[in-house]
């Protein structure tokens, strides 16, 4: 139970935690931001290897402004313009090859959130059995630059395979050149009402809710039920290729 906990915790972009007490028989865990609450507080049960965890805060308000705080130096700017310098045709070094750059020529690891500032994640977990339920992700730079695309949005899901399953929300979008833009993305359990509700919910954060904002998808009756609780000022429209599949 311990390890699932810490594991799940771990899920959640840039979390990282510190032990304040450890031995065979207490383990004391908490965030290693000191403005956050998450912590876990267990003892041994007997001879066994397992824990019991008499205290578990599980709400993580850790954000990337802690991670940033490391380098302060090292500002977005500088990344910018040291990276700028690597672009052959158009094209840029992968993410882990900004991390090597910036640690080959500045002598530092800022992290990834110092190359992708103003980024949104959030993490749902179930209170009782602390398993992971829902993560929501959307970058910086696709948050920035959504409001240089069209005011129309495609929601859609795809079923995740492997060893844990679940199912993947997805937001995107469309510049003035048809080219597809990609806004958000959501883990969940499953899709129902309360996916597509958190989904909506954290993507209001920078897709605002508005009259002159069209939301295409399928027939689903989640995505419906979510946009009518949170975006009720939005036109919500059907998917012609989905209509025609269903056909």
């Amino acid at each position: 139970m311990l390890n699932l906990l810490l594991k799940q915790a771990s899920v959640k972009m840039s979390f990282n935690y510190t032990m304040v007490k450890s031995c065979k028989k207490y383990l004391r865990v908490r965030c290693i931001d000191p403005t956050c609450q998450w912590m876990v507080r267990t003892c041994a049960i007997g001879e066994s290897g397992w824990f019991h965890v008499h205290k578990y805060v599980g709400e993580n308000t850790f954000g990337v402004d802690h991670v940033t705080k490391k380098y302060k130096n090292i500002t977005v700017e500088v990344i910018a313009s040291l990276i700028l310098n690597f672009f052959v045709d158009n094209k840029g070094p992968s993410p882990k090859e900004n991390e090597r750059i910036v640690f080959r020529e500045l002598h530092c690891r800022p992290g990834y959130w110092n190359l992708n500032l103003g980024s949104i994640n959030s993490l749902m977990v179930d209170e009782e059995s602390g398993r992971f339920i829902y993560s929501f992700m959307a970058f910086g730079a696709s948050i920035r630059g959504y409001a240089h695309m069209r005011k129309v949005v495609a929601v859609d899901r795809t079923y995740l395979s492997g060893k844990y399953e679940g199912v993947l929300l997805s937001a995107v979008a469309q510049d003035t050149q048809n080219h597809i833009y990609p806004l958000a993305y959501c883990v969940v359990d499953k899709e129902n009402n309360a996916s597509w509700g958190f989904f909506f919910e954290k993507l209001k954060a920078f897709v605002v809710d508005e009259p002159e904002l069209y939301v295409i998808s399928d027939r689903h009756v989640s995505i419906d039920n979510g946009l009518t609780r949170h975006y009720s000022l939005a036109h919500h429209g059907v998917s012609i290729r989905h209509l025609n599949e269903n056909l």
